[in-house]
């Protein structure tokens, strides 16, 4: 376990821009979405190819998560869908994970595999009602849950803009100075919730051992991201790098745990001096 900061937000928070629709077909404002994105550069001035060479590919998911949605989610109007996760970075994610933004505040987490050209994916949909986001998660108790929900709102609603590829709807606001001032307390939900999920052994909660290698340090790449943002030490970018090129390869759980365990020590000198 890590020294937990809890994030600050100024609710209401505005996420959608007033009047730009995103167009994903249109080149030039496909570059300028991936620019802001904080997988553009894998680390250091290397560039992300993959996210150019894979937009079709996005498109064409996308299009069929909507189509799922508007058949088993009739009742929901989708304001927003994005693209976000290790998809964005790696050739062989596994899966692809969606965000549709709703109305309402409703919150759910559905997964399926879809067919595309006679090849299967594997299909991640969180969707959430945009009331979470401009109010705040609304506990429906003080349980350990409640707060985890809470955490998982708090750290996407400052973070779309980076974060998310918007492929269809409403253009995410830039909320740059609440980024800023909760960059650590993302490093800190990413880094504790990776801990509890995957670090340690779930009885009750079985995946595989490189799965849980694998997600304990995605997890890690984005918390370089936020770290990043506030941040310019050198071993920040070292660790990053290191990670990307780990998760190129198939990935050894014990080896996960020792680059998991070095940023965790980062981290606590760094905040150490913060606190």
């Amino acid at each position: 376990m890590f020294t937990k900061i809890p994030f600050k937000i100024n609710h209401p928070l505005q996420i959608f821009h007033s009047i730009k629709e995103i167009n994903f077909r249109d080149k030039s404002e496909r570059t300028e979405l991936f620019k802001r994105n904080i997988y553009y550069y894998l680390f250091g001035e290397q560039k992300n190819k993959i996210l150019e060479k894979k937009h079709q590919l996005f498109l064409d998911l996308s299009q069929k998560a909507l189509d799922y949605m508007k058949t088993k989610y009739s009742d929901l109007e989708v304001s927003n869908l994005s693209l976000f996760g290790s998809s964005s970075v790696l050739e062989n994610p596994g899966d692809y994970d969606f965000l549709a933004i709703t109305n309402g505040d409703i919150f759910l987490l559905d997964e399926f595999t879809l067919n595309l050209n006679g090849n299967p994916f594997q299909i991640g949909i969180s969707i959430k009602g945009v009331d979470n986001y401009i109010d705040g998660f609304k506990k429906k108790d003080n349980s350990i849950q409640s707060k985890k929900l809470e955490q998982i709102v708090d750290r996407t609603a400052i973070s779309l803009f980076r974060r998310h590829i918007p492929l269809f709807g409403k253009d995410f606001i830039n909320n740059e100075q609440e980024f800023l001032n909760n960059a650590y307390a993302q490093v800190s939900d990413l880094l504790n919730n990776s801990y509890e999920l995957f670090y340690l052994k779930q009885d009750n909660f079985f995946i595989s051992e490189e799965k849980r290698a694998k997600k304990m340090l995605t997890r890690c790449y984005e918390a370089t991201s936020y770290f990043e943002a506030v941040d310019s030490d050198k071993r920040i970018q070292e660790i990053r790098e290191e990670i990307y090129f780990t998760l190129k390869n198939k990935i050894d759980l014990e080896k996960s745990k020792n680059i998991f365990e070095r940023f965790g020590e980062l981290y606590e000198k760094k905040i150490s001096k913060l606190i």
